[in-house]
């Protein structure tokens, strides 16, 4: 009894989820495939091999495909190839049964940083469009070599392919708002996202900036300028700020195409048979000369862009630009209004477009008697260049930001600033399609430690850059995708920066 006992529980255990035919033969209930689950960089292959249950089932023939090949195919004999960062699932079909396998696939990337390799740790991927993609990162036995705050290194960079029309690098510029016109970049994304909504586009990331803000010192003396960055700042052919004390900048072309390197501003304003050089937008000019404002000037103690000058100025209000903003064209206004004797300034009204600020002089012939001649209706043509290495750019609608240095020229990175701190910076590929943005984490022990200039460097060139610069670091390092800030800045919450850089593409 015992015997037959012990029988009886082996033909139930060999029987266990099967299903007879009439002829008492066993068929197919399950698949297994091994492995069960798979996690693989990319660039990797795997076999995967598939079983019948109960295994004595033979002739069964199985068939594979991939739910989304561009991440992982699979072939005939099962043979699984790796393709890009992101999940799918592998199926296999066999007796009108089928199993899914998923397959989570991350980036292999070796980061070059002087003399040593680093196969990264992957701590998130997304491909937030067409020719887009975010991917995080961490270095864990990277040392700065500076000896300070331990091991570790966390990136955040973003690869742009603007090959594709849809997708946009543009300069996002902190509003007027009572003379600080400084904003977080994750304000900005959210701001921005009605307006691009209206445009049938979307942002899909945005980092911090130029360097430094002026300082109370700056050498004009007028703390009404306080707040500007330091170099040119362009969002869609509406120039925001001509070169103050950095004449460096990177632009994106309208085709996208950088330019970059010493910049220069040089601009007039026509009326009639009258002509008169433009010696600055939105900034300082000495008596005599003569500025334009535009709304996105800097605020003065309300939250309206502020037309100013030191001196005794006639201001002439304009309407919105013919045909939009453009740089490197003639653009064409309509006097709206005049104002005397203006001592100090005034806000922007609704509706204007800008206002011609001219200051008076002892000269006979200066800015203030140029605006001085005009009458409301009149048509006013403004041109403002900007010049590169000394040539005018044939590019209109241009995106254009202050850098502190190049790092990566040529393919070739150079140590300028020899410190571990936090860093953002922004590179492109050799033929200028591709456009690689950084932001590295640091001054957090044993966790990101920070990064020199020229380590910076290094690490776009790993990423594919072939030239790069550095942009505004330390605690103004930050990077938003999708409406989350990735990184982790080094005050403990994001700072409020004067400008940035958005990327865009379609809806």
């Amino acid at each position: 009894m015992k015997k037959l006992t012990i029988l009886a529980i082996l033909v139930l255990l060999t029987t266990w989820g099967c299903r007879t035919d009439n002829d008492g033969i066993q068929t197919l209930t399950d698949i297994i495939v091994t492995p069960q689950e798979i996690t693989i960089h990319s660039g990797a292959s795997r076999q995967l091999i598939a079983q019948t249950f109960p295994v004595n089932n033979q002739g069964v023939e199985f068939s594979w495909l991939s739910e989304n090949p561009d991440v992982a195919s699979v072939s005939s004999a099962g043979v699984l190839n790796a393709k890009q960062a992101g999940s799918t699932h592998i199926v296999v079909r066999g007796a009108n049964l089928e199993k899914k396998i998923p397959v989570t696939v991350n980036h292999h990337l070796v980061i070059s940083i002087g003399s040593a390799k680093y196969e990264i740790d992957t701590l998130g991927y997304e491909e937030l469009g067409q020719g887009i993609k975010w991917l995080k990162f961490s270095i864990p036995e990277f040392v700065n070599g500076l000896g300070t705050l331990g091991k570790g290194l966390v990136v955040n960079s973003l690869e742009v392919d603007l090959s594709n029309t849809d997708n946009k690098i543009e300069v996002w510029s902190a509003p007027p708002s009572g003379q600080i016109n400084r904003e977080r970049p994750l304000a900005a994304f959210n701001r921005k996202k009605e307006e691009y909504d209206a445009q049938g586009r979307k942002p899909v990331a945005a980092i911090n900036g130029d360097f430094y803000l002026l300082a109370a010192d700056n050498n004009t003396g007028y703390s009404y300028i306080n707040s500007r960055p330091l170099g040119l700042e362009v969002t869609n052919g509406m120039l925001i700020q001509t070169p103050f004390s950095r004449p460096n900048a990177l632009i994106v072309g309208d085709d996208g195409a950088p330019h970059y390197g010493e910049i220069s501003f040089s601009g007039s304003v026509e009326a009639g048979d009258q002509n008169y050089t433009l010696k600055e937008v939105n900034g300082f000019a000495e008596a005599g000369e003569l500025t334009l404002f535009n709304n996105m000037a800097n605020a003065y103690v309300t939250n309206s862009a502020f037309a100013w000058s030191p001196y005794t100025s006639t201001m002439v209000s304009l309407s919105q630009p013919e045909n939009g903003w453009r740089v490197n064209d003639r653009i064409e206004f309509t006097v709206q209004g005049i104002e005397h004797n203006i001592d100090g300034g005034r806000d922007f009204n609704n509706g204007e477009g800008a206002v011609l600020v001219g200051n008076e002089s002892f000269s006979s012939i200066n800015s203030y008697t140029f605006l001085s001649n005009l009458s409301i209706g009149d048509k006013v043509g403004v041109v403002m260049n900007v010049n590169v290495g000394g040539s005018i750019l044939t590019d209109k609608n241009i995106n254009a930001i202050g850098y502190e240095s190049v790092m990566l020229e040529n393919g070739t990175t150079t140590n300028t600033w020899n410190e571990a701190h936090p860093r953002t910076g922004i590179g492109f590929s050799r033929d200028g399609s591709k456009y690689y943005l950084v932001v590295i984490d640091g001054r957090q022990i044993d966790f990101s430690v920070g990064a020199t200039t020229g380590e910076v460097g290094d690490i776009l060139k790993s990423l594919g850059a072939f030239t790069g610069m550095n942009l505004d670091g330390g605690g103004s390092s930050s990077i938003t995708i999708n409406g989350q800030v990735k990184n982790t800045p080094s005050d403990g919450s994001e700072r409020a920066v004067a400008n940035g850089i958005m990327i865009t593409t379609k809806k």
